[in-house]
């Protein structure tokens, strides 16, 4: 049994319950073994002869959990048990409030919070997967004062934007060009405390002007493609997009919905061969649901497209939100999100509020860049694939609100699931793995005689060993913060664990 989502919240739950007061301060005590060997591990107690001896110190117990193994303790009786033989090891809880527990990088969401929380980014940035490492493009019709904001000052602090170009005057890039995809911008990555926080806030990005906002033509689809082609060259992972393209002005000869098949617009073809390429492509299904043209537009009808509509914060679909299918009759759009009052900056940087699926789907492509930097290993299609797994009305899809909404959570279980290998003969190893996200001691409860390797995300070993008993600790203290792979392997038997160690 491999430690997925679902046992890492219920540790992460459990730790709560150790925290009372303001600034409570405790530990865990880890037992070495359990007293009933016949039992199954996970459903026998703690051993009610440790717990004897530990009151007999007067040692207050505030709270055990069998999955671990260990009792939680107040920091003041530690003294007390280091002499006991059947103690492992002890790991403090450092402070916590009884409000909740976080990850060493908090976020304060502000009157933006619904937005993320509507999709649970808000606890998967507390597990420390904020789209970092992960370089999120924006292709849009202007950056609105982005070098001058103070909302975005922490992305420039932290050298976030990495580049940026002006497909339309072919120019570097001046930020004072239409208030759009700075706004767009702000709900895929901004950082401003007590304000607002966008959806991937740890990612780097690619700003692209490919829109010109007097006019609506034919070569704006070129200017697309182009800047398709150059976030190809610099290694872009993500491509997002809230525009889309039907009607153009007078003789520029407009698509029919015949064309929105996967495969006949330019624009499409360009989004279908970036996905080829290996760039994930998200785009805003558009805002013509109550519009005689209530369908989804060009690229949201490529086959490897995301395509997302809005809702509001009932979770109600959006009157504006353009509807599928495609005209093939494939379910558009792909999901939604929330895309009806949202938290947007206006020209001045005052945040107001805001509606359209130009700002659902910034949310959704900021979601792709938090599992992909948590999920480095896995295929965009695999990542797609998870994203429609984990929505709401994933198995009764329709063409208002697709897949649904999305839960950055339930996409990561799926996506954590798809880590024991199925390589030749090898068939999985059992294996529990905690505590999860750590910092210092790993806990592994497998097959005696398993050999171990740890290795970085890059795929360097940084350490390995044999396990020799049941429940084994290693110490991964000397390690830096970041995302982990432990292989498992005990003859032909084999396994693969995600690891967090977090910075200390």
């Amino acid at each position: 049994m491999k430690l997925n989502n679902y046992w890492r919240t219920k540790a992460l739950t459990f730790s709560l319950l150790c925290s009372f007061g303001v600034h409570a301060q405790h530990s865990w005590i880890y037992m070495v073994d359990k007293c009933d060997t016949e039992q199954d591990y996970f459903t026998t107690p703690v051993c009610d002869t440790y717990i004897d001896q530990l009151q007999q110190k007067s040692v207050a117990i505030v709270g055990s959990s069998k999955w671990l193994n260990a009792v939680c303790i107040s920091d003041a009786d530690l003294g007390k048990v280091t002499d006991l033989s059947f103690v492992a090891h002890t790991k403090s809880l450092g402070q916590y409030t009884t409000e909740e527990a976080r990850t060493d990088e908090d976020f304060s969401y502000g009157q933006g919070d619904w937005q993320i929380e509507m999709m649970n980014l808000h606890r998967y940035h507390q597990l420390g997967f904020t789209g970092k490492g992960v370089t999120l493009g924006i292709f849009d019709g202007g950056f609105w004062k982005v070098d001058s904001l103070p909302i975005f000052d922490s992305m420039w602090a932290n050298n976030q934007i990495t580049a940026a170009f002006d497909f339309v005057d072919k120019d570097t890039l001046r930020y004072n060009e239409s208030t759009h995809g700075m706004q767009v911008l702000a709900l895929a990555g901004i950082n401003y405390p007590d304000s607002m926080v966008g959806a991937a806030p740890g990612a780097n990005f690619v700003l692209a002007r490919t829109e010109n906002t007097y006019s609506e033509t034919h070569l704006e689809e070129l200017n697309w493609l182009r800047a398709m082609e150059w976030a190809d060259s610099i290694g872009v992972d993500i491509i997002h997009s809230s525009l889309g393209y039907s009607l153009f002005d007078t003789l520029q000869g407009d698509y029919a919905y015949q064309d929105m098949d996967g495969n006949s617009t330019l624009i499409t073809i360009a989004a279908e061969t970036a996905a080829d390429r290996g760039i994930f492509i998200t785009n805003s299904a558009g805002n013509s649901g109550d519009d005689p043209w209530f369908y989804i537009t060009a690229p949201c009808d490529g086959k490897n497209v995301l395509c997302v509509g809005a809702v509001d914060s009932f979770r109600q679909i959006s009157d504006f939100s353009s509807r599928g299918p495609s005209a093939d009759g494939r379910t558009k759009p792909d999901v939604v999100a929330m895309g009806r009052s949202n938290t947007i900056p206006d020209p001045a940087g005052i945040l107001r509020r805001g509606s359209g699926t130009s700002f659902s789907g910034p949310l959704v492509a900021g979601l792709v860049a938090c599992l992909k930097g948590a999920h480095p290993d896995k295929t965009n299609a695999q990542v797609f694939d998870a994203i429609l797994q984990s929505c709401d009305r994933y198995t009764t899809p329709d063409n208002e609100y697709g897949n649904g909404i999305p839960d950055a959570l339930k996409a990561d279980s799926v996506l954590t699931e798809m880590l024991v290998l199925g390589v030749g003969e090898l068939k999985p190893l059992d294996a529990m793995v905690y505590p999860n996200p750590l910092k210092d001691i790993l806990t592994i409860r497998t097959t005696p005689g398993a050999a171990y390797t740890l290795l970085d995300y890059q795929g360097r070993i940084v350490q390995e060993g044999t396990l020799h008993n049941l429940i084994n600790f290693v110490d991964v203290s000397d390690k830096m913060s970041g995302v982990y792979y432990l292989e498992l392997r005990k003859d032909a038997r084999f396994n693969v664990v995600k690891v967090l160690v977090g910075s200390r």
